[in-house]
């Protein structure tokens, strides 16, 4: 197996990263017989019991086997059982209580257990047949607890497994999250400190220490004039898009930018020249661990090298993503869910396809209630459909700063591109409310350039 800490580090290490998140939605790929896998040491401090609560929510999840929580390892044999286990150490030739039926993992298995053994007589400099043993049934009755749960298919891996657990982590129960490591299962060990009770620095480098991230600061206001959005009228999610897509004709060229007069004054887009930003918005099909797509959205590119930004809530519960691009006749698929922010709403998602990006507004021009926008998705399925508006407020929902427009959108516009007459992205299309006309919402060009910091 190889660890992908780089590409976590990489998820994790931007403004409003968070590790924890990260960890449970950050698959590695697997391929050529080889698996991506991280062991990771996390320091919730002050934040380490809801941390863990959010662990134990996550874990509970139905519809997604080979994931647990322990709040700590379990200790104590019961009783009467020990005898079992003793008997299946044999002295040293190991009969295993669960077995892979693929012949591959089974033996990975075996040679994970020689190596965690060797690494507890080097650690432990002596290797008395007592202390041994007593070693391997604690290891053997681990296995035997956890592997049922966390490996429930053992002739092929559709998806591999994720254990996170808590409490005092010691010499034998770092070295079977190691081994839990070795056959592709990724692990996370969480503590107010994230430090194990091993003292061997040679143990301790083969995991990677992470701290929670720090709480982010509230969003700035794009506009003094703001209003609290009122308790009643909910603003309802996208759901499914049930039609299939019907692709208007592509629009070739890149994303445009405003010319520039004489001056290097950058002047406003006509809409024919803003469609053509439709070249750099997706459509996004999610599929479930049947192969089934049970729900659609939209996407930006907001970096060339493959980044696509959307909702979270589009996303989410997805095992990979096709993603639908103009001009090509292939869907790009990916599992690559590199970065989430649960209240923002948004996450990214990276292909190996490559188009030119939207620009992200840096906030130099100020958005102001009145301006016209263009609003780029894929509304019910119809793919990349252009439509024109004003913004007609600013709100402020649970300290996230929001865009209100009237540019028509529908279920299926979630993730996509929101305009100025520049060609800028000033927001990212998020919600609307069902109940009135018009009354659509995006999350503003500020809190995007936050979380996309350190990608684009």
């Amino acid at each position: 197996m190889n660890d992908f800490r780089q590409q976590f580090r990489t998820a994790v290490r931007a403004p409003g990263g968070d590790a924890l998140e990260s960890f449970m939605l950050l698959d590695g790929r697997y391929s050529n017989f080889t698996k991506e896998t991280f062991f990771l040491r996390y320091a919730g401090g002050q934040s380490c019991a809801r941390d863990m609560d959010r662990l134990r929510a996550w874990a509970g999840q139905g519809g997604r086997g080979g994931r647990a929580f322990e709040p700590a390892l379990r200790s104590q044999i019961p009783a009467g059982e020990a005898a079992r286990y003793v008997e299946l150490y044999g002295g040293g030739q190991v009969r295993f209580p669960f077995r892979f039926e693929n012949r591959i993992w089974q033996e990975a298995l075996e040679e994970g257990f020689r190596q965690i053994v060797e690494q507890f007589r080097r650690v432990r400099g002596r290797s008395e047949d007592a202390i041994l043993r007593n070693f391997a049934v604690k290891i053997l009755y681990w296995i035997d607890t956890y592997f049922p749960v966390l490996f429930t298919e053992t002739v092929k891996m559709d998806r591999f497994p994720k254990f996170a657990c808590g409490g005092t982590v010691k010499l034998a129960g770092y070295l079977f999250l190691y081994l839990l490591f070795l056959l592709g299962c990724d692990v996370l060990y969480i503590s107010p400190t994230g430090e194990a009770a091993v003292e061997d620095r040679e143990l301790l480098g083969l995991s990677l220490p992470v701290k929670a991230a720090p709480p982010a600061p509230a969003p700035r206001p794009v506009e003094r004039e703001r209003q609290e959005v009122p308790r009643s009228g909910r603003p309802t999610i996208s759901v499914d898009a049930v039609r299939r897509p019907e692709r208007d004709r592509p629009a070739p060229g890149t994303p445009p930018r405003g010319p520039a007069t004489a001056g290097g004054a950058r002047q406003p887009l006509e809409f024919e020249e803003l469609a053509r930003s439709a070249s750099s918005v997706v459509m996004l099909k999610v599929f479930d661990d049947r192969d089934q797509c049970f729900k659609t959205g939209s996407g930006v590119i907001v970096s060339d090298k493959g980044y696509v930004l959307t909702n979270l809530h589009v996303v989410n519960g997805g095992r990979y993503y096709g993603i639908l691009l103009e001009e090509e006749t292939d869907i790009f698929y990916t599992s690559e869910l590199i970065k989430y922010h649960q209240d923002f709403d948004l996450a990214v998602l990276r292909m190996e396809k490559r188009r030119k990006p939207i620009p992200i507004s840096d906030g130099t021009r100020r958005l102001v209630r009145g301006q016209k926008v263009v609003a780029i998705g894929s509304p019910l399925g119809l793919f990349n459909s252009v439509s024109d508006g004003i913004i007609s407020g600013f709100r402020d929902m649970e300290k996230v700063s929001m865009i209100q427009f009237t540019a028509p959108v529908s279920h299926g516009s979630s993730g996509g591109a929101l305009l100025d007459m520049y060609g800028d992205l000033i927001g990212l299309i998020t919600a609307g409310y069902d109940d009135g006309q018009n009354l659509n919402l995006a999350v503003d060009c500020q809190t995007i350039a936050r979380f996309v910091r350190g990608l684009v």
